[in-house]
């Protein structure tokens, strides 16, 4: 049987079309535009047709052009091995070209193979039109020192206004920062970027797990925009003196922004914090050195991790442990012995046996070892319930009872929404708009909190919507929570830790308000100097945009280990940053291994010099605590960041290099096989952190930098 498949919108991905989907996906009026279409069996139809009308005027149609050389693109991400293992569908693509009806008219059109027709796909002419009353579309609240809205523009098909486009004037050397955690630069001016929450599976680019709609610019002011849907910032990249802002309206039609205005740009970052927040303030503990890797998968190897790092005299703080759960419910460990119980149900500590033999033979006992070392544990979740690959009594039950009890985020038409990323695909999504879901979910996971004693949970994730027309219980929709869904996610999992054992979260994925339930990790990267280079990028724009307390996979945690000149200048950068963590990625027991501990990174590269300087290293984030514990409480109460890049006060410095707190300024080395770095030091008098040599600020100073360490100054007055 003949199929002829046609998705305009195919499976809404941000960044990437189908070859089923229309391109663009809504074209402007009378702009030309691309019709994809399948056919399925390949090679049943020898010809394919594209009928059309405007409005109810006369057909016309054109002929489908076959692509003969098209292949399917390979997928690629953690997870993506189970793609493998998928059958590949056979089909013929087409493409036909179009042209979008005129402004308020529809265009109506379908396919045609011999006497077998598709159905028939509408689309109505949209344009661009100035808006004279902007009251009637933006609510503002902001300065009278603020730059003045230059025009205001409405993308309308004569019925509904879809999007409004904004344009401010952009001044002469003017610098824009912020828009969340962003990957691809610090200065954005010449940039076009969107506010879309996005798993990139490293190379980011300017794609972010963690965007926010908060935009600093270096004459003086802050813009948030009070929204959840998708929107763009061109930030004088189409127009060299005015930068836009383009945004989708929900049914009210309406926008609402914010203006900050302020002599210091920390003024307006704390004052926007402020506003979207307060910021969290984590617990003393987290600040220390933390240590995990996707491959340590039993407590036997756990435990001799840790005991390894404590005989080498380097102290960890936190251990996160990623592979610890069955990987069906995310909330039992694995080799556990349990009877299943019913879906409603939650598990007590007592209900399971662990095999003396399996992987976790005593999973309190173990927590309690870390505790007595001073060391707290955090376990991996994921907002979702997993597509079955075999059977499993209690996640079958589990699935039962949420599909009986209208869990789960759903469809226009009623039923449950498939994850449809490669990362878990065609699982069901958490809702966590839903008490009563949202309870029954983290009741699930209580024992862990209250018996087994963990302090809290990384939470993977977040980003697996994609949908616009999804249903959420409290009555939102996908385009209105996609953004929002992962700030919602983690503080649903900070406050149940919080509540039960002043617990955390680490998360990847985020959005505005996010600081209130922290902290935060830059998410998946190489091990290259590019990609360090990045991170840095990434977690001063986060600190910009209301993130204080933010981390990084130091060096890298994919693929093959670093160097060992990259692995100690990573760590020596860690040192001064709010989270200090190696991690690496799963490698699925592959010899040698791939982990990012000291002594591994030392035994794979034969350098004798990685324990002994990571040690000092670590001892030297212990003794600087006291100063992160200080600042951390400044930054929370005040809304102001950790981590402040130099260059919001002195554009010529480099965009790598920050101040830690108050009093301390950061220059990492970015580049190999160097033994002397440059830094520009801001005037009056700075310290070198490390000699006690004095110098005079205002100018760049060049200063030796062995691999020990990296240029730390401190303000000259601090003792």
């Amino acid at each position: 049987m003949l199929n002829i498949i046609h998705t305009p919108y195919g499976q809404e991905h941000p960044y990437e079309q189908l070859p089923e989907e229309r391109y663009p996906r809504q074209p402007l009026a009378e702009e030309r535009f691309t019709v994809g279409v399948v056919t399925r069996p390949a090679g049943a139809v020898a010809a394919l047709r594209v009928r059309f009308r405007i409005d109810a005027g006369a057909v016309y149609s054109v002929e489908a052009v076959q692509e003969i050389d098209w292949q399917q693109k390979r997928e690629e991400g953690v997870g993506a091995e189970f793609l493998e293992r998928i059958v590949r569908i056979e089909q013929d693509v087409w493409h036909a070209q179009l042209t979008a009806p005129p402004f308020g008219h529809t265009l109506t059109y379908w396919f045609e193979a011999g006497d077998i027709r598709s159905d028939t796909y509408t689309l109505r002419g949209e344009a661009w039109q100035p808006v004279s009353d902007w009251d009637r579309i933006l609510s503002r609240s902001i300065p009278d020192n603020a730059p003045a809205i230059q025009q205001v523009e409405c993308l309308t098909d004569g019925e509904h206004k879809r999007r409004v486009r904004l344009t401010f004037p952009a001044q002469p050397g003017e610098r824009f920062y912020g828009l969340g955690e962003r990957f691809n630069a610090l200065d954005q001016r010449g940039n076009v970027l969107d506010v879309r929450v996005y798993e990139q599976y490293k190379n980011q680019g300017k794609r972010t797990y963690l965007p926010i709609p908060f935009l600093l610019s270096s004459a003086g002011y802050g813009i948030y925009v009070e929204s959840s849907r998708w929107m763009q910032f061109d930030l004088a990249a189409s127009v060299p003196d005015c930068w836009t802002l383009e945004a989708e309206l929900g049914a009210d039609e309406r926008l609402r922004l914010h203006g900050f205005t302020g002599a210091d740009p920390l003024e307006i970052i704390a004052a926007f914090t402020r506003m979207t927040g307060p910021a969290a303030l984590p617990p003393e503990w987290a600040f220390g050195l933390w240590m995990s890797s996707n491959e340590w998968n039993s407590q036997e190897r756990v435990e001799r991790e840790v005991q390894t790092s404590l005989e080498h005299d380097i102290q960890p703080s936190v251990v996160v442990i990623e592979a610890w759960s069955d990987e069906t419910t995310f909330y039992i460990w694995n080799d556990a012995e349990y009877t299943a119980k019913p879906g409603a149900d939650a598990f007590q500590y007592g209900d399971f046996h662990f095999p003396a033999a399996g992987r976790w033979p005593n999973p309190k006992g173990m927590t309690d070892w870390l505790h007595a070392n001073d060391i707290r544990l955090l376990l991996w979740q994921i907002p979702i319930v997993k597509v079955l690959e075999q059977p499993h009594a209690q996640h079958e039950a589990d699935r039962a009872y949420f599909e009986q009890s209208g869990f789960g985020v759903r469809e226009a038409d009623g039923s449950l929404h498939n994850v449809r990323p490669f990362w878990f695909r065609n699982g069901y999504i958490w809702d966590v708009t839903n008490p009563a879901e949202r309870d029954w979910w983290l009741n699930k996971r209580a024992y862990l909190l209250d018996e087994v004693g963990v302090d809290g949970f990384k939470t993977d994730g977040g980003e697996h919507m994609w949908s616009t027309e999804t249903r959420f219980h409290n009555g939102m929709r996908g385009a209105e929570l996609w953004n929002e869904y992962p700030q919602r996610y983690t503080s649903a999992y900070y406050d149940f830790a919080q509540t039960k054992r002043n617990g955390i979260t680490f998360s990847r994925a985020g959005f505005t308000g996010s600081q209130r339930s922290p902290l935060h990790w830059a998410g998946d990267e190489n091990s290259t100097w590019e990609a360090f280079r990045h991170s840095i990028l990434a977690g001063l724009n986060a600190s910009i945009s209301g993130i204080p307390f933010w981390g990084w996979d130091f060096a890298g945690f994919s693929g093959e280990i670093p160097t060992a000149e990259l692995y100690l200048r990573g760590a020596a950068m860690a040192v001064f940053c709010p989270v200090m963590q190696y991690h690496s990625e799963y490698n699925p027991t592959r010899q040698p291994s791939r982990d990012r501990t000291p002594w591994n990174i030392q035994e794979r590269t034969g350098d004798p010099r990685i324990i002994p300087i990571f040690r000092d290293l670590s001892k030297e984030r212990e003794k600087l605590r006291p100063y992160i514990w200080q600042e951390a409480q400044h930054s929370a109460a005040s809304g102001e960041p950790l981590m402040r890049a130099l260059q919001l006060w002195y554009p010529d410095a480099s965009p790598y290099s920050y101040f830690f707190g108050r009093d301390l300024l950061i220059c990492p080395v970015v580049e190999p096989g160097v033994t002397h770095w440059p830094c520009y030091l801001p005037p009056g008098k700075w310290t070198d952190y490390w000699t006690g040599r004095v110098f005079e600020g205002g100018q760049v100073v060049t200063v030796e930098t062995a691999l020990e360490h990296i240029p730390v100054f401190k303000r000259a007055a601090v003792s």
